[in-house]
Order: C-alpha cells, then structure tokens, then sequence
C-alpha cells in the first residue's frame, strides 16, 4: 500500500489545482459555450431572473449559474471566455477537493488521491470541467448533498451536516432546476430500499426538507413569474421538467433508454476494469467490512442516478457529471483493494496490463489521430508523444519487476501527462478549425463603429450567443424582405444546409468573405456594394 504523508497530501491539492487551469484559455466551442456565454454577458448587462439570449427570454435553466458568471464579469471589468470557464473549473476543482477528503476520511489518503486522480483524467471530466456550461456547479452541489446526506446518516456533526445538506440542494435547485434534488432523492430510496428500512431517512429530518426545498422551488418560480410571466413559468417547470419524460419528440436529444450505459463506458474510460468489479458479487459479499455501509450508499447514490436520467427522453454524456463523484470514490476503493491484493513479482496478470493498454489508448490515440487527420507536423507534439511512450515503457518495466508503488505511480503519471497533451496540443489544433472567434473578429473588420450586427438566414443558438459575446454589440435578426427595406451596410448569413448552395443576396450586396464550420455552421459575410 502507497501511504501519502501530510506534506505529500498538500502537494497533492496543489498540483490539482494548476492541473484544473490548464487549458482554459481556448475559444468557445458549439455547441452549448457560444450560448451559454451569450447568456451570462446578456445578464450582465440587464441583470433579472429571466436569462434571456439576444434579448429573448431563455429559461431552460435557474439564473444562479448565470448570475455568477455574470458578477464575475462585473469583477473583471467586462465579459471574456476565461473568466466564463473559471466557474466550471473552479466547481470540478472543488469537487475533486471533496471526494479527496472524503476518501481519505472514510478510507485513506491513497483513496481520496485515487479517487481525484481517476475522476480528473477520465474522458467526461476532463471535457466538461472546462466547458462554460452549468453542469460542473450541479455537480459540485450535489456532491456536498451526497456527502453531507452520509454524515447525517451516520450521525456526524448533525448541525453542520444538516445545514450543508439542505443548503446544496437549494442551490442545485436554483443551477438547474428540480433535476438537482430529484437525483440525490433517487438514490437516497435506492438505498433505502437495500436496507430494507426507513430509519436512515429520518436523520435527514424529511419534513423540515421537504419545507425547505417547497419554499425554494415556489420562491424560483415567483421570481420567475414576476420576471417572465405565466409563459416563462410554463416554459421553466412544464417544458423543461415534465416533458423532459414525457414528449420524446418535442425536447431535443431524443435516446433510447439504454443509452446511457454506452455513456458510462465513454465518460469514465480510461478506468473500465475497476468499473467491471462491481459487477463481480464478491464485491458486495462481504456485508460485515467496515466500509460495505458507504459502499452500498454510494452505489444506490450512482443506481438511482443512472434510472432517472435513464428514465428522461433527453441524454447527453455531460448530464453524468453529478454520478461522476460517488462513482469513482466507490472505484478507487475496489481498485486500492485489489491492488492490495497484488503479491510480488509480475503484476496483476491480464487486467493490469488491459488497463497499461487502455491508459496508453487514452494518452496517445487523440493527439496522433488529430495531427494525422489535420496532417500537422508539429515538433513540440511530437517530442511530447515521444516522453509518453517512454513514461508508458516505465510502466511495463516496473510492472515486470513487481516494483508496486513505482509502477503505480507510472501509470497515474502516464494518464495526467495524456490529459495535459490533449490540452496544450491536441485542444488548439482541433480549435484552429473549430473556433468561430477569428472569422467573426473578420466580420468586425468590416462592420461599421457603433452600429448592431444585422444577421439573417437559418439562425440558431450558437450564433444568437456567440456573435454579441465576441463584438460586444446588438445583435438583430432580419428576413431577407427585411434587409432590402432597411438597407443595413453590411449582413451576417447562416446557413444550415450542409451540402447545399449556400443562400446568395441580391445586388447591391457582395460577399466578403465566408467560412464553413462542417454541418449547419455555414457563415458568410455580405456588404452593400455601395457603401464600401
């Protein structure tokens, strides 16, 4: 067993918190950053509960996230992608910092680290923790509900444990709505229902909660009356709650129910062979262990999670954020487990070196895959692809020698410096095409000082967010019969129709200049000829 002392725990936090940095300073990616930017710069501006994209009401989603990276730009002086992306990595910093506490508290230190290690270098981590959207602040809240709801539970610090408690769920609440509340209530009577017992829901004091929580969603939904109106309302707790089970067609990201098994298996890979133990039934045989009580609750936590985001006709990969926390406490516990259980000599046998392969998949395949596919030759990529096959080869040589703690070492090295080369190599590559920021900073070239953007064609969310976040101007929509009556100087067109001519302007307009971001994201610039 690798112990870790009180200075190589503090070393440990640091290095966390730079790892969580790294990388932020990219463009905004479609589809939800453009948007959610968009968003939080309107609600900078004109300060409400509605959010409001290009001036129109958007309530999808609670203000708190908004709000908060809307005072963040106050802060700073003015809005910019950075200061957007701290929220999220901040909250998955945090989160991090909580799992490794709480593992080391109920387990050890080694834990704790192995759960942070493994949940920071997992592919769905490593995405949206540094995405600008809400769910890495969901995720922070329902964590500390998680934890806080276990010490009650277990009788710790009840006024304390209490007070975090509810106060996460309230703030999950007001992030993203009931969904908040709703998956710590799922997993807490999964697990009620594997203790065959109610007893352990009283600790929660269930009437003062369901007070709390009732008086938080009707003080959100006044708010949002007062602010929207009855729409806004129907639109924030109907549309997005109610339909979000009940009318597949109408809510968009339409999957069929199994869907997320397959999204498990991408958001938590590299670190499939400990998510394949808890299948085994040893695992769970041994109901005497001092730890089965958090094994089993974390377990139900991520079950009960699993069957209402399975249970919703919407599903994304970024919605398993909150099950990410419990989930990889409870694989960091089977897999320093096992790894206990390793003796001398050659390591692990097959499964250690299944996962050696899946670690080297993960650190080497994106980064190769991308320069090839884009044909760059890039030296500083290549040299750093050449230190991890050789960090890679450690790992085959410590692990033939049975040298545990260095090969273990090895291999946590191998997947950080894998995270670390897709965020200062592969990101910027890929963003080189994927950015819209350096062609609308083009059409700013051109656009008249002190004027709106005009912008007509098949409009979307992307364009509607990120166009006034990047010019920091108006932004108006026009039919084609529009333009010819107001006669603007120049015009934004977009179009959907991958494949398709793309939509031409009558004279006395001209093309400026275009750019084509794959399917749906056709972008051209028009001018009147006239005037330039």
């Amino acid at each position: 067993m690798i112990e870790i002392g009180n200075r190589g725990s503090w070393l440990a936090v640091g290095f966390l918190l730079i790892f969580s940095f790294l990388g932020i300073t990219r463009d905004l990616w479609t589809p939800d950053e453009p948007r959610e930017a968009g968003i939080s710069r309107e609600m900078m501006h004109s300060p409400g509960v509605v959010p409001t994209l290009n001036g129109v009401h958007f309530i999808e989603k609670p203000p708190l996230y908004y709000w908060t990276v809307a005072a963040l730009f106050k802060v700073t002086g003015e809005p910019s992608v950075v200061v957007a992306r701290s929220v999220s990595v901040v909250a998955s910093f945090l989160t991090l910092l909580l799992i490794y506490f709480w593992g080391s508290r109920d387990y050890s230190r080694t834990v704790g680290l192995v759960a942070a290690a493994g949940m920071a270098t997992s592919i769905q981590f490593l995405m949206t923790s540094r995405w600008i959207m809400t769910d890495p602040l969901l995720m922070l809240f329902t964590t500390v509900a998680i934890w806080a709801g276990y010490d009650l539970i277990c009788g710790h610090k009840r006024g304390r444990s209490l007070f975090l408690f509810y106060a996460s769920m309230t703030l999950a609440l007001w992030t993203k709505g009931l969904i908040g509340p709703v998956l710590f209530a799922a997993g807490l009577l999964v697990y009620l229902v594997a203790r065959r017992s109610i007893s352990p829901l009283w600790s929660l004091r269930p009437f003062l909660g369901a007070l709390i929580m009732l008086l938080a969603t009707a003080g959100l939904m006044a708010l949002i009356y007062f602010d929207g109106g009855y729409e806004a309302v129907r639109e924030w707790f109907w549309v997005n709650h109610v339909q979000r089970f009940t009318d597949p067609q109408g809510t968009g990201h339409e999957q069929p129910v199994y869907r997320y098994i397959e999204y498990i298996l991408i958001a938590v890979f590299p670190w499939w062979l400990p998510l394949i133990a808890l299948f085994k039934p040893a695992t769970w045989r041994d109901s005497a262990a001092a730890d089965h009580n958090l094994k089993v609750y974390l377990a139900k936590a991520c079950v009960g999670m699993f069957l209402i985001l399975s249970a919703s006709t919407t599903k994304r990969g970024v919605y398993l954020m909150p099950m990410l926390p419990p989930l990889f406490l409870l694989l960091s516990s089977q897999a320093m487990a096992w790894w206990q259980r390793q003796s001398a000599g050659a390591l692990g046998g097959a499964a250690w070196w299944l996962q050696i392969g899946m670690v080297a998949v993960f650190a080497l395949l994106p980064t190769v895959a991308t320069l090839i596919y884009l044909q760059i030759v890039d030296p500083v990529a290549i040299l750093l692809l050449l230190l991890m096959v050789m960090l890679l080869l450690s790992v085959i040589i410590f692990s033939r020698r049975g040298d545990k703690p260095k090969a273990f070492i090895a291999l946590a090295s191998s997947a950080f410096a894998g995270v670390i080369i897709l965020l200062l190599v592969t990101f910027p590559h890929v963003g080189k095409v994927k950015d819209m920021t350096p062609y609308l900073l083009q059409v700013k070239q051109r656009l008249p000082v002190g004027e709106p953007v005009y912008v007509t064609g098949d409009i979307d969310e992307t364009l509607r967010g990120i166009l006034p976040f990047v010019l920091d101007r108006d932004m108006v929509e026009l039919e084609l019969t529009e333009l010819y009556q107001q006669s603007p100087e120049c015009v934004v067109v977009q179009d959907k129709r991958a494949g398709e001519t793309a939509p031409q302007i009558e004279s006395p307009y001209q093309m400026v200049h275009e750019r084509n971001y794959g399917p749906g994201r056709y972008f051209a610039l028009w001018c009147h000829a006239d005037r330039n």
